[in-house]
């Protein structure tokens, strides 16, 4: 699995406000804090850890009950779900990089599907072996769910045309 996640300074703040943001919702003193940093990381501040940790620890605090959620998004938008994660099921954020216009092609074409953004990451941990599909950088496997999914969106397309012929 790849480290090295190319995020700017203000992803990089953003995620430094979330992972201090949820700490104060899990209610963690600054001792317990630096505890579950030293054991989850090794380090003893967050503002040590590199992009992909801190990636990971938003997603660790999210799976102990931090909620993060935006201020510009409303959330009675149909579709809108919050999964266990407390990532968003319409919505999947691909940082920028070298893979960064396939990466944002196979999303669109995972939501022009219908299929749930999170459930994304779980066809990657399965058929890959990586964690989370923002750290998918191999090209093959990229070339491969690109095929995939344009094979589906054409019989998708086959099938709405014979429906609409009858």
């Amino acid at each position: 699995m790849t480290t090295n996640l190319r995020m700017t300074d203000g992803q990089r703040r953003g995620l430094l406000a979330k992972a201090h943001h949820g700490k104060k919702q899990l209610g963690l003193d600054d001792d317990t804090w630096r505890e579950m940093l030293l054991n989850l990381y090794g380090k003893r501040s967050c503002a040590d850890l590199a992009g992909v940790e801190l990636v990971r620890l938003v997603d660790h605090l999210a799976s102990r009950g931090a909620v993060f959620t935006s201020r510009t998004e409303p959330r009675n938008k149909p579709g809108y779900q919050v999964k266990a994660s407390g990532r968003r099921s319409d919505f999947y954020e691909i940082p920028s990089g070298p893979r960064a216009r396939v990466k944002r092609y196979i999303a669109a074409m995972w939501r022009d599907l219908g299929y749930d953004m999170v459930s994304l990451d779980t066809r990657v941990q399965r058929e890959f072996s990586v964690d989370s599909f923002r750290w998918l950088e191999d090209e093959a496997a990229l070339s491969r769910l690109v095929a995939d999914l344009e094979k589906r969106l054409k019989a998708r397309e086959r099938t709405e045309a014979r429906q609409d012929a009858e």
